[in-house]
């Protein structure tokens, strides 16, 4: 589930390869919406060669920008109890980081009905999340980001 991270991971073909390279994996569940992503996900999968130094090498790149606490917008933490768009909030936290569009990312933010800062700290997301991510850490961590 998730092999694209939520769309965090840019690179579909490569990110299916690493998935698929596991040999304890035996489905892949990888969102698609067109014909032509379905013939790309198709081709990615069915190439069995070793991942090349090249390959490895963009993948360690993803993972030091990722890290492993990042959210995959599965939305399973959902509903919270104070009404905070969780995925949302940590999309534009994203966006912030990560692509360099820190306008866009503080409009859409401040846009947002209910703010990070409305956490209540109850913990509900972080017994739903499937990838025990500590969301309310990361909540608080947006608030720093984004003021609110």
């Amino acid at each position: 589930m998730k092999p694209l991270a939520g769309g965090a991971i840019e690179d579909g073909h490569l990110a299916l390869r690493y998935v698929c390279a596991n040999p304890h994996v035996t489905v892949v569940i990888p969102g698609m919406y067109t014909l032509e992503e379905i013939r790309r996900n198709c081709q990615a999968v069915e190439d069995l060669s070793p991942l090349s130094r090249e390959e490895e090498k963009k993948l360690e790149e993803v993972q030091n920008i990722l890290g492993t606490s990042f959210c995959r917008r599965c939305n399973y933490c959902q509903p919270c109890t104070a009404g905070i768009g969780i995925y949302q909030v940590f999309l534009f936290e994203g966006y912030l980081d990560r692509y360099g569009l820190e306008d866009w990312a503080r409009d859409r933010y401040g846009a947002l009905p209910v703010k990070a800062g409305a956490c209540v700290d109850c913990g509900l997301c972080e017994e739903r999340c499937p990838y025990h991510l500590p969301i309310r850490e990361m909540l608080r961590r947006c608030v720093e980001k984004f003021g609110e």
